[in-house]
């Protein structure tokens, strides 16, 4: 389970490294990680089963259900992107539960032929399109009524549910690893995580374009018109952990800088809130603001964090899931 070694970047020569107790250690998982993880698997738990009831009684109303059900789920695994931990890019969940962009034609293949086990066919984006097709919501109750397609649906959606629980074991174990005697995981917590919140800032940039025009096909999510909530979703994970940041910042004596981290991660937030929910209609100017604010805290990250907690930081937007 040693996949720190696989995170870090070597050779860079520390002079007096932060290194996190056992109890602070243990706080940041229990607040900021592990909640996620159970989000993540009782709503992908719940999405399983209303799947399988729509499939046993197809109607409108059950459909509406899947359809929630389905935005808790995306929404709790965007929670999850928002800041990875070591077992998530080990297990290289992205890819196995939200593979972009959809391939159409190669879903539509799939669900004829009833093989679930290509990643480009399966997981939460191929579900989107069943549930919403492209923007064309009312069609797909009709489509779905029959067997095969719903059948695959439920497939979907059980893989999903399946996959969420691979991390149940490695992160109790990364937890346990934390506390050992051997401090390996606590002298490199902080760079891990600090690494991967800034590759996913990467990410998460990407997904709120800033040119002046823009179609709807550009945003993620933008079948179930979620992409703003999804966006925020990431956001807020992103936020879970970075509030242990500027916490690690107090104790280190660096208030100050703590200080800017809050103050950087509340014009994020609201800047990138302040973002019309229809983002394809949304002014360029607002959402360069979101991205000029994100870009912003990622720097301070990169720069002023690292430097003072004495942090090995190596991560770029193309590394990890």
């Amino acid at each position: 389970m040693r996949w720190m070694g696989l995170l870090l970047v070597a050779g860079c020569a520390q002079a007096a490294p932060s290194v996190p107790d056992v109890a602070w250690s243990h706080a940041w998982f229990d607040q900021a990680y592990w909640p996620r993880h159970i989000a993540l698997t009782q709503s992908a738990d719940a999405l399983a089963q209303s799947t399988a009831q729509l499939c046993a009684a197809p109607n409108a109303k059950q459909l509406e259900v899947v359809k929630q059900d389905w935005l808790s789920t995306s929404q709790a695994w965007r929670a999850m992107d928002g800041a990875p931990a070591g077992p998530m890019v080990l297990e290289r969940l992205g890819r196995k539960i939200d593979f972009r962009p959809t391939r159409v034609a190669d879903l539509e293949a799939a669900i004829v032929s009833g093989d679930s086990r290509n990643a480009a066919t399966r997981g939460l984006p191929a579900m989107e399109y069943l549930l919403w097709g492209n923007a064309q919501p009312q069609l797909q109750l009709a489509q779905l009524q029959q067997p095969e397609r719903c059948v695959y649906l439920q497939k979907m959606a059980q893989q999903v549910a399946e996959q969420s629980h691979v991390l149940d074991q490695p992160l109790l174990i990364y937890r346990t690893e934390l506390g050992a005697e051997n401090p390996f995981f606590r002298e490199n917590v902080l760079s891990e995580h600090i690494n991967l919140l800034i590759s996913s800032m990467g990410s998460l940039h990407k997904r709120m374009p800033t040119a002046a025009q823009v179609n709807l096909e550009q945003f993620a999510e933008w079948r179930s018109g979620s992409s703003h909530a999804q966006f925020m979703a990431q956001l807020g994970g992103m936020n879970l952990a970075l509030q242990a940041v500027a916490q690690r910042l107090d104790h280190e004596g660096a208030s100050g800088l703590a200080q800017q981290v809050r103050l950087d991660q509340a014009k994020v937030q609201n800047t990138c809130q302040s973002v019309p929910s229809n983002l394809a209609q949304s002014a360029a100017k607002t959402r360069m603001a979101c991205s000029k604010a994100l870009e912003a805290l990622k720097s301070r990250l990169q720069n002023q964090v690292g430097e003072q907690l004495d942090l090995s930081l190596g991560f770029t937007e193309g590394d990890g899931d």
